[in-house]
């Protein structure tokens, strides 16, 4: 019984490893998307217009503005 249980805890940890990454990376993907639009949307005259920047780069992650 001994030697189960520290086998049990490295299964244990491995599977909180394995999901914990697959569970990043969806954020990961969203972040460098919204970075690249924004740097997209620096070029742009969009001048005081912050809300009409921000609506664009929503649409822009969304994939509604083709790069």
């Amino acid at each position: 019984m001994r030697h189960l249980i520290p086998l049990v805890a490295t299964f244990a940890i491995a599977a909180f490893a394995s999901t914990t990454v697959v569970s990043a990376a969806p954020g990961d993907t969203y972040k460098t998307k919204k970075a690249a639009c924004q740097e997209r949307a620096k070029g742009m005259d969009f001048g005081v217009h912050l809300i009409k920047k921000n609506r664009w780069v929503k649409d822009c992650i969304a994939g509604k503005h083709p790069a």
